[in-house]
This record gives structure tokens, C-alpha cells and sequence, in this order.
């Protein structure tokens, strides 16, 4: 980071302020620099729908054609997954 950088403050708990001191310091980082690098990696909205649409394209090359209802049911799966929901790949590969 740059001297010029323009530098700003973000309030938190406490307890968010803890948990980024911990993750940042498994990294060798500073919070604000951890916050950054997380900010540089997490796509926006808009980002993910430009993913999706050169996936989409990317797919229509290859002959294959996603309903709009595609991403929709596979964010469902990721979110059940991810909720512990071991079974919502065994019901999706049945569907």
C-alpha cells in the first residue's frame, strides 16, 4: 500500500474486530490488509452475473443450453450444502 492511499474507518463488534484480528494474524496480515485482500476476492452482483453469462456462452459453444432456472437451483444446492444439508446432492442427482 501506497502513501497516498486514502485510508477510512469501519465500525464492527467487538467480537467481529477479534475474529479479524485472528484470521488476519493466520495470514500474517493486518486487519485492514486482510480486510482488502477479502474485498479484492469476493465477486460483486454484478461480477457473478457476468461469470455467468461467459459460462452460459462458454456452454452454448459446447451445444449445451441452461434453462434460467439453472443458477437459481444450483445457488439452492450450494446453500443447502452449506447448511449442513449432506442429502441435497444425493435429491439433485435424482431430479
Amino acid at each position: 500500500m501506497t502513501s497516498d492511499t486514502a485510508m477510512t474507518t469501519v465500525k464492527v463488534t467487538m467480537e467481529a474486530r477479534d475474529r479479524l484480528a485472528v484470521l488476519a494474524a493466520e495470514k500474517g496480515q493486518s486487519i485492514g490488509a486482510f480486510i482488502s485482500s477479502v474485498a479484492d476476492r469476493l465477486p460483486t452482483a454484478a461480477e457473478l452475473d457476468a461469470r455467468d453469462e461467459r459460462t452460459r456462452e462458454t456452454l452454448r459453444q459446447l451445444g449445451i443450453e441452461l434453462a434460467p432456472s439453472d443458477r437459481a437451483e444450483g445457488e439452492a444446492l450450494w446453500a443447502a450444502l452449506d447448511a449442513g444439508d449432506d442429502e441435497a446432492l444425493v435429491r439433485a442427482a435424482g431430479a
